[in-house]
């Protein structure tokens, strides 16, 4: 009996001038560019998809030959915070749930793929899928992100040097988050 998919495949199309400016934080694991031990995704939009490639490379392997699960699933939460930011909603990973297929190898280089998959008042839900170099999906994700405003992160804006917040100046304003 074929297994039945975490994913519902229903896409919320992008609004209007969907954008995705780059990293919020320098810093971040998952996409941030200065984070030398970090992913450092680089998710661009297609259509209304938010898509990016991992090479999966040695460290970040799991079992003998094939990538760690924590690292693919960080992948797939990155790619579908993107989601969030592309259509203009602050918002946080609230619940994440993962079905990982088949190995994904050292050496390969995986496609993820993630979208929005409904929004219900200050819940978004998103799904995401990782593709192996032959194009068969190896992980299948689904995440709940919760809205939020920007003073939730106001503890760490407040710890954070003029240098910083001048790069996030956009994001602390209406030009992005209207």
């Amino acid at each position: 009996m074929p297994r039945a998919s975490l994913l519902t495949k229903q896409v919320v199309p992008m609004p209007p001038g969907a954008a995705l400016p780059g990293s919020l934080s320098p810093g971040c694991f998952g996409c941030g560019p200065e984070n030398e031990r970090g992913l450092r995704v680089e998710s661009r939009l297609e259509g209304d998809l938010v898509v990016a490639e991992l090479p999966l490379v040695a460290w970040m392997g799991g079992g003998p030959g094939v990538a760690h699960g924590g690292m693919l699933a960080t992948f797939l939460d990155e790619l579908m915070g993107h989601v969030a930011v592309a259509h203009r909603i602050p918002a946080v990973t609230a619940r994440f749930e993962i079905d990982f297929l088949r190995p994904a190898p050292i050496g390969a280089v995986l496609r993820g793929e993630a979208w929005l998959a409904g929004r219900d008042g200050r819940k978004l839900r998103t799904e995401a899928l990782g593709r192996d170099g032959s194009g068969e999906v190896c992980i299948e994700a689904r995440a709940l992100y919760m809205t939020v405003g920007l003073e939730h992160f106001g503890e760490a804006l407040a710890g954070m040097s003029e240098e910083q917040l001048a790069r996030l100046g956009r994001f602390r304003s209406d030009e992005f988050y209207p």
